[in-house]
This record gives structure tokens, C-alpha cells and sequence, in this order.
């Protein structure tokens, strides 16, 4: 690991970015594509609890968000994992910020790759961690959820068309 950013450097940038996402206006006249429709999670949020009825759906998200989390928790200095944690939440922040930009596509592919590419990036500044670790984390973190959907719901997950959202939507009801 590289030099790492103050770590209150770190909390300003994230509590920056997490404002900036709150203050973000979402446009409801942009011209979505008619799959994308949401402009805000409280909209999509009715959409991802009808995707998930099954408990074992539930279940298995849980458990994928617990597991990456402890594997987080429990692999480095708790210092690191709380930064990895600011990496993470100041990430989604600034893809909260893209939903609109990437409205007009069919699918959430153009979302979910700047949702990563934050990740990876505020994650790296912050937590010191390289691509391909975060990568594989964030992968491994979509295994179970996605299987659920596939063969217990046999539904497309959310993340296909609202990846920011579903990744807000599996901790959400990590909480629930």
C-alpha cells in the first residue's frame, strides 16, 4: 500500500460527497429509457422488495453482504476497514450522482461500470487496496444475491437495470 490520504481528509471527502449525492437534484424529465424509469431510491425501493419474496432470497443477500463485510472487517487493521467502509459509501455517493447521465441506456451497464469505477477509485485513495482485491470483493458480493434471483425467484436482478439503487437496496435490507 501506497501513502494513504490523512484519514480526516478521507471523512471530509466522504461527508462531501455523500452531501453532494443528497443535494444532487435527480431529474425526473430526463429522458429515460422506458426500463430505467426511477429517478430516486425511494421509488425503486417497492420495485426491489417485490424482486425479493422469497426468504431464502433474502437470506442469501444477507449473507453475501455480512460475509464480504466481516472478510473486510477481519483481514485488515480495523483502521483500514474503516476506510475501505468511507471508500465504499463515498463511491455510491458519486455514482448517485451519475444515475441521470446514464438514464437514456437500456440497460444499467453504463451505471454499473462508473458505480465500480468510483469504488474502485475512492477505495484505493482511502483504503490504500488495489483494483483487482476490490474487484474480486465486489464480484464475490454479488454471487449469492444473483443466484437467488436466477434459480429461487427466477427473476433479472435490479442490479441489471439499477445498480446504484440495488446496491443501496442490499443494504437496506441487510438492515431490515
Amino acid at each position: 500500500m501506497g501513502e494513504l490520504w490523512p484519514f480526516g481528509y478521507c471523512t471530509a471527502i466522504t461527508a462531501a460527497f455523500v452531501a453532494l449525492a443528497h443535494l444532487w437534484p435527480c431529474q425526473r424529465s430526463v429522458d429515460r429509457h422506458i426500463d430505467r424509469s426511477f429517478s430516486d431510491f425511494a421509488s425503486f425501493w417497492p420495485l426491489y422488495v417485490s424482486q425479493h419474496r422469497a426468504p431464502l432470497t433474502k437470506l442469501l443477500h444477507a449473507v453475501s453482504t455480512s460475509a464480504i463485510s466481516l472478510v473486510v472487517m477481519t483481514r485488515y487493521k480495523p483502521v483500514i476497514a474503516l476506510r475501505f467502509g468511507l471508500g465504499l459509501i463515498s463511491g455510491i455517493s458519486l455514482s448517485l450522482c451519475t444515475v441521470d447521465w446514464t438514464a437514456s441506456f437500456p440497460n444499467g451497464l453504463p451505471e454499473a461500470l462508473l458505480m465500480v469505477f468510483f469504488i474502485i477509485a475512492c477505495v484505493r485513495q482511502m483504503a490504500g487496496l488495489g483494483t483487482t482485491h476490490v474487484a474480486r470483493l465486489l464480484a464475490a458480493g454479488y454471487l449469492l444475491p444473483w443466484a437467488a434471483h436466477f434459480f429461487i425467484e427466477r427473476n433479472r436482478p435490479a442490479t441489471f437495470l439499477h445498480p446504484t439503487f440495488s446496491l443501496l437496496g442490499d443494504f437496506k435490507l441487510l438492515g431490515l
